[in-house]
């Protein structure tokens, strides 16, 4: 499994040429491509990624925006995101359900909830093929759960607005907003990922020297004995399975 991360911005106004798209990845396995994300950025562009289908994790314009004149290919959503996507010249359109797997041209993909917006319920999703998995979480306030939602991840990719402190606060039950970097580490950490790579980058991130940046995610990751990076536009990751025993047990 081939994952590209071909955007990595989140729904801030500044762009850097590292971080220049709405976040947005490109999972190839075999003759399969899965765009998941499609923000206001990819608007007239989403055919020239030849993408065999779609996946959308929430319906903020940064995440579903660029289907708004249509897609080439099936989309697979979630209720709520469909309600939001309801007048858009969608032709295929598929149900994402909640903890159900679905299998797209091999690829294995789950949907779990997640806190973040009660305006646009998000989802993260497990995409898990022989190869390896991964969890990708562009936009989360909080995981519930993180052991059993995370258990047999090779790779979390996560949101990468905020690195220390939150951006979160509560509607009554829920929280809203975006968790910290560090924060997600945690969640790794209980759930025995042992790398993770963040995107939606935030105007802290996208605004600062690069090479800085990089070093506090990294320093931030070997406190919690994970590996930790942030994403940038046109990074590549090659997903091969390396986990032949938890990391506890060593």
């Amino acid at each position: 499994m081939i994952v590209r991360f071909i955007g990595t911005r989140g729904n801030i106004p500044i762009r850097s040429p590292r971080h220049r798209r709405h976040s947005a990845l490109l999972v190839s396995a075999r003759k399969t491509r899965l765009l998941v994300d499609c923000g206001e950025d990819w608007l007239s562009h989403v055919d020239d990624l030849g993408p065999t289908a779609i996946l959308v994790t929430h319906g903020h314009p940064d995440h579903a925006g660029g289907l708004k004149r249509g897609a080439p290919c099936p989309v697979y959503a979630t209720s709520p995101t469909w309600r939001t996507m309801s007048r858009w010249p969608i032709a295929l359109r598929y149900l994402l359900p909640l903890e159900r797997p679905v299998v797209i041209g091999g690829i294995v993909v789950e949907a779990r909830s997640v806190q973040h917006s009660l305006n646009a319920p998000a989802v993260g999703l497990r995409i898990s093929t022989r190869a390896g998995s991964l969890f990708y979480v562009p936009d989360v306030a909080l995981l519930e759960r993180p052991r059993q939602t995370l258990k047999n991840i090779d790779v979390y990719v996560g949101d990468g607005a905020r690195l220390v402190r939150p951006l979160v606060r509560a509607r009554g039950p829920v929280l809203i907003g975006h968790a910290s970097v560090a924060t997600q580490l945690d969640w790794c950490r209980a759930g025995d990922v042992g790398r993770a790579i963040f995107t939606h980058c935030g105007s802290g991130v996208v605004r600062a020297v690069p090479n800085r940046v990089d070093a506090v995610v990294r320093s931030l990751g070997r406190a919690r004995g994970i590996e930790a990076s942030l994403a940038y536009d046109g990074r590549t990751l090659r997903l091969r399975r390396t986990r032949p025993r938890s990391r506890r047990a060593r």
